[in-house]
């Protein structure tokens, strides 16, 4: 306990010099010892309670007010949905355990945590409790929003039982999905060979066909959970739940005994080198995809040449084979194509109203492709390098995202034939695919071609989707909306030639 006591005084002490960064950008004067600056931490704390319970009782209010007017049909989707989000969420734990270990050292904690003599099993259960309780907020605030919107088909205008046992349901499930994946992730660190098998971390991706095939004893966790939160579940179900989490909890403190420090060491080298950025990892996430991306490289000689090409060709190849030594890029850019496009689909079929459209948009912003605009944004950040690059900024572009636009169209075609639509709303869905994976392209590259890559991002996708969207709905004719859509393209298309 002592060596527990040590671990969290010092992540407390890490905790306060970032608070009190951000105390001094709203006018704290940690230098000073006088009781007014003790009286303004306490004014600045009340006033983000405020805020935090002002917006919160805003948005769960929406929530209630958007469940009001959803169907009982598309609510049973939605719990679905939430079941089968709930099994890759597990699935996801599970292939990034395998990929590197959970216990994240910073170079402080190199060289005063794993260096000391302290017992193994103290850093782990610190590690572990502070995921955990960092999972359990974050998720507890998506399910309370979930309650709010499903809790009109049950009980009618009292949602607050409802939303009491999805928070409540979220503290076990977090418990025991995050301790499998760390008693996983500490097996890397016990058994150095497991690590050093390269592509372990693609075999939990063997339980998603056999969760299609077999879907009851692969989901039974995620529709236990959707039965607790409408109230249908079994009376054993969350006492199993409860029991699984803290039989799983022993376990990771078992074999936190037992792992070699040294080895995470060795695996926590990337996230050390971010978390020596500070705050500018955080403002710049550009800065991150370029730090992972040399340790991965480091890590592996490339393979593949560049072919002899001329003119445009050069170009096309130089980015096809960036995309070629890195696939993973191209497999996300599909799933975000299949993805958004099929919740688009289910959007405009269901008729729903206009803060879900609102919200797909805000989505498609903040969380643009991963793999799209790699090449051009490095094409763009390299300034150096920009100039051995004589073409305009259009020109570039279309080099750069010619592969991924196509894996993104194929992905959302995918998305489009999985949800399913009658024949002439088929061809008009697969008329629209293209044009809206330009869309997004070109938002994300005259994004790039500014300082305020997030904001411009968010106007361009909201301006062009949003005018395409209100031209189809008023007009009454998809086409409107098409052409709509292909100005504001052509549009984008000026601005990235003349900028980038």
């Amino acid at each position: 306990m002592r060596d527990i006591g040590a671990l969290i005084w010092l992540r407390w002490r890490q905790f306060k010099d970032t608070a009190i960064y951000w105390l001094r950008v709203m006018g704290y004067q940690p230098n000073e010892r006088a009781f007014s600056q003790n009286l303004y931490v306490v004014y600045l704390l009340l006033i983000f309670a405020f805020w935090i319970y002002t917006v919160g009782g805003f948005v769960l209010t929406s929530a209630v007010s958007i469940g009001t007017r959803i169907l009982p049909g598309d609510v049973s989707n939605l719990l679905i949905w939430g079941s089968q989000g709930i099994f890759l969420a597990q699935v996801w734990v599970i292939m990034t355990a395998l990929r590197s270990t959970p216990i994240k050292l910073s170079f402080a904690d190199m060289a005063w945590v794993a260096s000391s003599p302290i017992r193994r099993s103290a850093p782990v259960i610190v590690g572990f409790a502070r995921q955990s309780i960092i999972r359990i907020v974050l998720l507890g605030i998506a399910f309370t929003l979930i309650g709010a919107l499903v809790s009109y088909t049950f009980v009618g205008a009292e949602y607050g039982i409802v939303v009491a046992r999805a928070v409540l349901v979220v503290i076990p499930m977090v418990v025991f999905t995050w301790g499998v994946g760390w008693a996983i992730g500490l097996l890397r660190l016990i058994d150095p060979r497991i690590g050093r098998l390269r592509f372990l971390w693609f075999l939990p991706l063997l339980l998603l066909p056999l969760a299609y095939y077999f879907p009851d004893p692969f989901m039974w966790m995620g529709r236990g959970i959707a039965l607790v939160i409408i109230g249908g579940a079994p009376v054993w179900f969350a006492p199993l739940l409860v029991g699984l989490a803290v039989g799983v909890s022993v376990l990771v403190l078992l074999l936190g005994d037992r792992v070699n420090m040294v080895h995470a060491a060795d695996e926590s080298a990337l996230y050390a080198r971010i978390q020596a950025l500070g705050l500018m990892a955080w403002r710049n996430p550009d800065i991150q995809r370029r730090i992972f991306m040399q340790m991965r490289q480091a890590s592996r000689k490339p393979f593949l040449h560049l072919p002899e090409a001329q003119g445009t060709m050069t170009f096309i190849t130089r980015a096809g084979l960036s995309y070629l030594r890195h696939p993973d890029l191209l497999i996300l850019t599909a799933a975000w194509g299949a993805a958004f496009t099929y919740f688009a689909v289910e959007i405009v079929v269901n008729n729903a109203p206009v803060q879900i459209w609102l919200l797909w948009l805000v989505a498609v912003g903040l969380v643009p492709p991963t793999g799209l605009l790699h090449v051009f944004q490095s094409d763009r950040g390299e300034m150096f390098l920009r100039q051995f690059l004589p073409v305009d900024g259009l020109q570039l572009l279309i080099a750069d995202i010619l592969l991924p636009l196509v894996v993104l169209i194929l992905g959302a075609i995918a998305g489009v034939v999985l949800r399913g639509l009658p024949a002439e709303q088929m061809t008009l869905a697969l008329m629209v695919v293209p044009i809206g994976a330009l869309l997004v392209a070109l938002s994300g590259a005259v994004a790039l071609t500014t300082t305020r890559v997030l904001q411009t991002r968010l106007l361009a996708t909201g301006g062009s989707f949003g005018a395409a969207i209100v031209a189809g709905v008023g007009l009454g004719t998809p086409l409107a909306g098409l052409a709509v859509a292909l100005v504001a393209a052509l549009i984008m298309a000026g601005m990235v030639a003349g900028e980038a």
